[in-house]
């Protein structure tokens, strides 16, 4: 307990102090990336705040790697927002961002982040998702989409609409697929013009939607009614009706002629020239309760693909046959900090008993109780959603034969957070 003892009266008393402590709340899976590596499947995901790389073994989804970015200049440690993994040149290497920073890092030994490279722009650009276009890097934020060479320079930009970043997506070197306000459009990066635009329909239209393009420009999409196959001119192939659940992302992994969708409830399995049904999966509780699919990645291991889903509470690994492989558990937790610094302060710093004296403080947790200890006269409050609050006390007798005037502590605990912090007042 810190304790401030004034040797002046004066009329605002105020003392601070720097304390970081959080309450916890699990937090969901939602996205992320996957990638088959020596014939094994590592995942990744950002939706913790952490960076988080898995590998697949046998049953089993081990956790390799949890890392956040820690930021000396305020001597604190910040959140991942997005995570790609790629291989080059037989190693494995994840691209992540933090604020207006791009990372590298190659995954070494499978349990070792070693950075490979880094850049922060100088423009104040705040990145909210990287990904990869065909052969190259991209970086999003509020600004558009920055195309970046191996150095992580930018060497060329489209000014998109990314409002909803997730939906946008590229799997080869000529388009790019984006979902924004129900309307897909297809961007030709050649001649830098849009070529199609379909309307899709949404029940609510979430952002949190992906388009898978095959190598032949086959568009494969999925709203809250159909999941609906296109070519490049915007002309429907073939659809098929699904269970009237949110769509979310289409996937597939190339080398086989399936492509997989998830639906909130489930994955489905199409075969992607009929679009005839082939199998599906409801995967509510495959990965415990509390499941729901939303994003979506495939990679063939071997000639067999391997269906990664992020299943709310867990990340959940499928089969070609949508049988479960494995599945990790969300553990990581959310801190909820408080919002600035400790404070206490007083109207006036002294009263007789039974005058009355206006507290007010803050650097709690958001919507906190409060224990108040005037010399003894206990007083319960609570702090708003700032961590704030203000509350009157009744100055009281002094107890046990003390002489007036005579300094005491008013302390406020945290009931929560174990917060607590004093202020002097005298009593006349």
């Amino acid at each position: 307990m810190k304790k401030i003892v004034f040797l002046s009266l004066i009329c605002l008393l105020a003392v601070f102090a720097v304390i970081h402590i959080g309450q916890t709340k699990t937090k969901s899976y939602y996205s992320g990336d996957a990638v088959s590596f020596n014939d094994t499947v590592y995942v990744s995901s950002t939706n913790t705040g952490s960076l988080e790389i898995f590998k697949l073994d046998n049953n089993d989804l081990k956790l390799l790697v949890k890392k956040r970015p820690f930021d000396a200049t305020f001597n604190r440690y910040n959140d991942f927002y997005d995570a790609k993994l790629t291989v080059e040149n037989g190693h494995l290497f994840v691209y992540t961002i933090s604020g207006y920073t791009i990372y590298k890092f190659e995954l070494v030994n499978d349990n070792e982040l070693q950075l490979a490279t880094s850049r922060k722009n100088t423009y104040w650009e705040w990145y909210n998702r990287v990904d990869k276009f065909g052969d190259n890097i991209i970086t999003t934020s509020a600004r558009g989409v920055k195309i970046l060479n191996d150095d992580l320079d930018v060497i060329d930009s489209f000014n998109l609409d990314t409002r909803t970043p997730y939906n946008l997506r590229a799997t080869g070197n000529r388009f790019i697929v984006n979902i924004q306000d129900g309307q897909l459009t297809v961007l030709d990066r050649v001649s830098r013009t849009q070529t199609t635009s379909i309307a899709l329909d949404y029940k609510t239209n979430p952002g949190n939607h992906q388009v898978y393009q095959d190598a032949g420009g086959q568009i494969y999409v999925v709203d809250d009614y159909y999941a609906k196959k296109y070519d490049l001119a915007g002309s429907l192939q073939g659809s098929f009706r699904h269970a009237d659940y949110a769509g979310f992302d289409v996937a597939a992994s190339g080398e086989n002629d399936a492509i997989y969708f998830s639906d909130g409830i489930g994955v489905v399995k199409l075969n992607k020239n009929s679009m005839n049904l082939d199998d599906y999966a409801y995967t509510n509780n495959l990965g415990g309760a509390g499941g729901w699919a939303m994003g979506l990645k495939v990679v063939s291991v071997s000639g067999s693909d391997k269906v990664i889903i992020f299943n709310n509470t867990n990340i959940l690994v499928l089969d070609d046959k949508l049988q479960k492989l494995a599945a990790a558990s969300s553990t990581e937790e959310s801190e909820i900090y408080a919002t600035e610094n400790l404070f206490l302060n007083l109207n006036r710093g002294f009263g007789a008993p039974g005058a009355t004296v206006t507290l007010n403080g803050g650097g709690y947790l958001p919507n906190e109780k409060l224990n108040i200890n005037f010399a003894g006269a206990k007083t319960a409050t609570q702090a708003d959603a700032r961590g704030r609050f203000t509350q009157e006390l009744t100055v009281p007798s002094l107890t046990g034969g003390a002489v007036a005037p005579k300094a005491v502590d008013i302390k406020v605990d945290g009931q929560d957070s174990k917060l607590s912090y004093s202020i002097s007042f005298n009593i006349q």
